[in-house]
Formats: C-alpha cells, structure tokens, sequence
C-alpha cells in the first residue's frame, strides 16, 4: 500500500496514478505553469512575488473548446455544457453538473498522491483569468486517498453563456503540508519582542516608505526603482535577507 512506512512516495513528488484505463499524456491535462501571463504588462515580471505566484503549484487545462451556462437555479442540470463536437464529453478532462447552485465540476483521469502528512488544495490557476468563473478551495488528504477527486468552478453570473478556448488553464492546486497553515495564529508584534525591537521594526518601515516616495519622485513615479531592494534581496538598510527566492 502507498505510503504505509515502506511503500512511501518520496519527498518532493507527487505520484500520478492513471486511471482511466487509456493512454493519456499527463501534460495535456496538468502541468507546471508558465511564469508568463497574456494579460501581463511587461513591467509586471519585476515584481517578484507575482512573478513566483505565477509558478506556484499545477494547473489543470481542457484539451477542446466549450461553452458552459448557468441559468441560475440550483438544480444540476441548471447548469449546461455545450460541445463544438460531441467526442469531447467522453474526453478527458471531463465536464459534470452533478453539485448543482451553478457548479461545473471537471475531473480528471488521475490519482494523485503526496508524500505522507501532505494535502493537496485546490485553488484558481495562478493569474490566470477565466471570467465567470472561480475555483473552489478544497483540502485533500492525498496522501490518503485512493480514489480521485474533482475542481469545482463556481459560474457567478446566471445568463452569461462562457467560451472556454482550449489549453485554457481552468484549475489548480498547490500541496501543502497538514495542519501548516491550520497552526498559525495572529499575533501582536509588541506581545512578543520588547519595545527596542518592536521600534526598530517601525523605524525601519517609515525609513522604508520614506526611501520609497523619494525615489518615485526621482524616477517619475516608476515603482521598478522603488522596489529594486526587494528584488535585490535586501532592506532599506542593506542588510541581505537570509533566504531570497527569485523568479
């Protein structure tokens, strides 16, 4: 069995299990996605949290075009997929109406299964943009599971019949260790670092903004500037941070 203490899938990986019982190329359904947006301004890739953002996690695409619409009732078939040739409904990833409240669920062919203690959260493809429709959030044991599960896209708009191009990345997911995010609470900076400390931290956020406005100013307003010490991996100060991730 996997992950019983012998049979574990390693660190890092995330074993995908076929089963369909057909051929399928995993990379026409899931994949890594791109640090490229159509949408983006090329200025936007010298931010680098949404340039990282954009490579977080897999996404999930349809092989062929379809239009879907909700005509705002509850019921699964409330919902409707229309197909440019009828093949596709067979094709893999498949198209279900069976949540209903203007639901389209898309399965996919594979098991996926994490390391022992990682789950696996669905999530909207990372800046990616499908207008009327939003991925729901959901936690998977996928460590445990031996079964598939399903992204369920959330129609908004009652009425609005969608165009889905093909390649169109439609859902994500990102794993996620248990209880990591689960076991953090918000706490108040002065309730946990004396007063030095806590000043030091404010005196070097205004010190920041401060920095910050002058070069905008010097620069005519142009953030690149603005923001190069955190593309730099350092403070206002100078001092470099002690782990720095880049694109």
């Amino acid at each position: 069995m996997i992950n019983d203490g012998v049979n574990n899938v390693p660190d890092n990986k995330i074993a995908v299990f076929n089963v369909s019982g057909k051929k399928i190329k995993m990379s026409n359904i899931v994949e890594k996605p791109s640090k490229k947006r159509s949408w983006f301004h090329p200025w936007f890739y010298r931010c680098i949290p949404l340039t990282i953002g954009n490579q977080y996690g897999f996404v999930i695409k349809n092989n062929f075009p379809f239009e879907v619409v909700w005509n705002g009732g509850s019921m699964p078939n409330d919902v409707k997929v229309f197909y440019k040739n009828e093949k596709h409904k067979s094709i893999y990833p498949k198209f279900l109406t069976h949540f209903g409240s203007g639901v389209l669920t898309l399965e996919t062919p594979f098991v996926f299964r994490t390391p022992p203690g990682v789950n696996i959260m669905t999530i909207n493809p990372p800046n990616f943009v499908v207008p009327n429709m939003t991925v729901m959030t959901g936690v998977v044991e996928a460590d445990n599971l031996r079964y598939t599960f399903t992204f369920n896209l959330k129609l908004q708009v009652p009425h609005v019949r969608i165009a889905i191009p093909a390649d169109t990345e439609l859902a994500a997911f990102i794993p996620i260790p248990r209880y990591f995010a689960d076991s953090f609470d918000l706490v108040k900076a002065e309730d946990l670092f004396d007063k030095d400390i806590y000043e030091e931290e404010i005196t070097a956020y205004k010190d920041a903004q401060k920095n910050r406005h002058e070069l905008q100013i010097k620069y005519n307003n142009s953030s690149d500037q603005a923001d190069s010490f955190y593309s730099r991996g350092i403070d206002v100060y100078g001092n470099k941070f002690s782990d720095h991730q880049k694109p």
